[in-house]
């Protein structure tokens, strides 16, 4: 757990938070893993109810809002290593960081604009 916020520690860019929680999906075995809580153009915090394996390579697909597909754009699919994985202050959930592995420019070009569309204007949520 401690590693986790090392980590956190020494990130270099500023996850946004958006204002939907994409479904992550792992295309290898369609199992829904959680949802996108957080991404920036390096990797995401995904929360789910099961802890992933630390180092393992994932290929996953972050479902667009209905509001995008619905003018043509496709989910977004990309590789992505989990680097870390903590209890959730919001139990039973785990949260699970995740860093994308040498994502196309088409992939980073559509989380920029997933990013530039849907994420809260400071980028966190107010409760």
């Amino acid at each position: 757990m401690a590693e986790g916020l090392l980590l956190t520690d020494k990130r270099e860019l500023s996850r946004r938070e958006l204002i939907y929680y994409l479904r992550v999906t792992d295309l290898l075995n369609s199992q829904e893993l959680g949802r996108m809580v957080d991404i920036h153009t390096k990797g995401l915090l995904l929360m789910g109810s099961t802890a992933l394996t630390i180092g393992r390579d994932y290929l996953i697909s972050l479902e667009l809002p209905k509001a995008l597909q619905e003018h043509g754009a496709s989910d977004i699919n990309i590789k992505a290593r989990a680097i870390w994985c903590r209890p959730s202050l919001t139990q039973p959930y785990v949260e699970n960081g995740l860093m994308f592995i040498e994502p196309s420019q088409e992939a980073k070009d559509a989380i920029e604009n997933l990013i530039q569309i849907f994420a809260l204007p400071d980028g966190t949520m107010k409760f």
